[in-house]
């Protein structure tokens, strides 16, 4: 599905919308959840998905009475992937509109600067999203928690992944922000515990938002490198495909990618462009399951947005929502205090499988699938094949 028809069929507007389900009464104040995604520019690839995820939790919690018997109102709003925008339209979430609670963010930059609002505003944030291992570690405060992975889960496959394909020279391609700079020391602090003959003989880092490669293509083509390790993500990467496969890049590079380029919201795009020799990671595949409630989750999302072929990204959305009312539902209160504290140790069930936080972290342990991005006679666009689930212990 096209970005233009998966705005209008999720009813995705500028500056967001508001919607509860009408058929029901509750006699309490609803319960308000602020979602930030990016809903316009390079990052809606992966936003609107996310905020599609993100109405099907709600949608459904409503359906079933709400948090506590209390309606839920969602109050979306375009992170326009922009950490000062993100921190103004957070604190306008929190001051003007009196969430109870945020969840969302895409990039690592924007993930960091709402966790500084919310430590600032004491109103619990979910990142569901943003990887930066700073918010779990140096930045992390008492009211911030993630439900994605992390850089250094995601470096660690990665490094144990170029032993695996026998990288002997690499080259690292990063995105010189938050993400990619911390993607690069999760990867090299993992290698010598995988590949400690690899070495790495070329970096660079393009700028978040470049769409202009063609400075950096023959830099990697000239540097002997065997394999790429690369953190280049939706329309990052996809720029990088289409100027430089017809040079021939693919033919004897392999690429391995975190950035979740094993999605179908990227394969879908590509189709007969995605190139050979791609290894890579998504959440969710449509067509894969790691747990049997995915079936139900996958149907649900494919009526909604009239496809089967759905996007990974809805899950991350979906599981942020799903984790806000099991908190509330323990802590039997919208407080910031006791939802954090609830928070500590949960464990849910997800479309994924069983997920826990961990209680002095505050990382969810979730995994990721990742395997070959692969051609098959009967499909316009790769899938991932084998797709083998990896999750930290």
């Amino acid at each position: 599905m096209k970005l233009g028809a998966l705005l209008a069929a999720v009813g995705v507007v500028g500056a967001g919308t508001a919607f509860a389900d009408a058929g029901t009464a509750f006699a309490q104040e609803p319960v308000k959840i602020g979602a930030m995604y990016p809903l316009t520019g390079g990052g809606a690839v992966y936003g609107v998905p996310a905020m599609v995820g993100h109405q099907l939790a709600v949608e459904e919690l409503n359906a079933k009475g709400g948090i506590m018997g209390r309606k839920i109102e969602s109050i979306e709003r375009d992170d326009k992937m922009n950490p000062s925008a993100a921190s103004s339209t957070m604190k306008e979430l929190i001051t003007k509109d009196k969430v109870d609670i945020v969840v969302g963010g895409l990039s690592s930059a924007v993930g960091l600067a709402m966790s500084e609002v919310s430590k600032q505003e004491k109103v619990v944030y979910i990142s569901t999203i943003p990887k930066t291992i700073q918010m779990t570690t140096d930045k992390l405060h008492k009211l911030v928690f993630r439900t994605a992975s992390n850089t250094d889960l995601e470096g660690d496959t990665m490094a144990m992944l170029a032993s695996k394909y026998k990288l002997a020279k690499i080259c690292h391609l990063e995105l010189d922000y938050a993400y990619g700079n911390d993607l690069e020391a999760g990867i090299l602090k993992a290698l010598p515990k995988y590949a400690k003959d690899a070495k790495v003989v070329l970096t660079l880092k393009p700028k978040l938002g470049a769409t202009d490669f063609n400075p950096f293509i023959p830099q990697v083509m000239a540097a002997g490198c065997d394999g790429v390790l690369s953190g280049l993500w939706g329309p990052h990467f996809v720029s990088w495909v289409k100027q430089a496969k017809p040079l021939g890049f693919f033919d004897k590079i392999k690429w391995i990618s975190g950035g979740e380029i094993g999605s179908h919201e990227i394969a879908g795009e590509l189709k007969e462009d995605y190139p050979d020799n791609v290894i890579s990671n998504a959440y969710e595949l449509w067509y894969h399951a790691q747990d049997p409630s995915h079936k139900e989750f996958q149907a649900r999302l494919a009526k909604k947005l009239n496809t089967q072929e759905t996007p990974q990204w809805a899950v991350l959305g979906y599981i942020g929502v799903k984790y806000v009312a099991a908190a509330m539902e323990k802590a039997k209160s919208t407080e910031a205090d006791k939802v954090a504290a609830a928070l500590e140790g949960l464990t849910i069930g997800t479309p994924v499988g069983p997920l826990t936080i961990d209680a002095k972290s505050h990382q969810a342990n979730i995994g990721q699938f990742w395997g070959p991005m692969v051609k098959k006679p009967d499909r316009a666009y790769r899938i991932m094949e084998p797709a083998e689930y990896i999750q930290p212990k």
